[in-house]
């Protein structure tokens, strides 16, 4: 995702990563990265984590998974067991994100 970022955002798509750690983590993970092109979110509560079915209850942990939500808030594509390093579901990944749906420009802003 990071070495994407820019292919992202020209796609008019905003990356954001949330984890249940805390937020001291989060920004000490980032740093080791050498910073992160988006943002990280903490899921403290862990209630994000379970809406979205992603959390094992057992460790309190949440699975590494994707989820592409479009502009409305709709749920259009979701990986809850992603696999960064598997190439085929990266592909579907940027399948599913050419496919959202983009926000309707107004007449009057299209003809600025």
């Amino acid at each position: 995702m990071r070495g994407d970022h820019q292919q992202f955002e020209k796609n008019e798509v905003q990356i954001l990563a949330i984890s249940v750690d805390h937020i001291w983590a989060h920004k000490a993970y980032a740093k080791s990265l050498g910073d992160l092109p988006f943002p990280l979110l903490a899921d403290w509560d862990k209630s994000v984590s379970r809406t979205y079915g992603v959390l094992r209850e057992e460790t309190g942990a949440a699975r590494r998974s994707l989820f592409l939500v479009d502009y409305r808030g709709y749920v259009r594509w979701r990986n809850p067991t992603y696999d960064w390093k598997n190439a085929e579901q990266y592909s579907e990944l940027i399948e599913a994100t050419l496919a959202l749906p983009k926000i309707p420009i107004k007449k009057e802003e299209a003809s600025s």
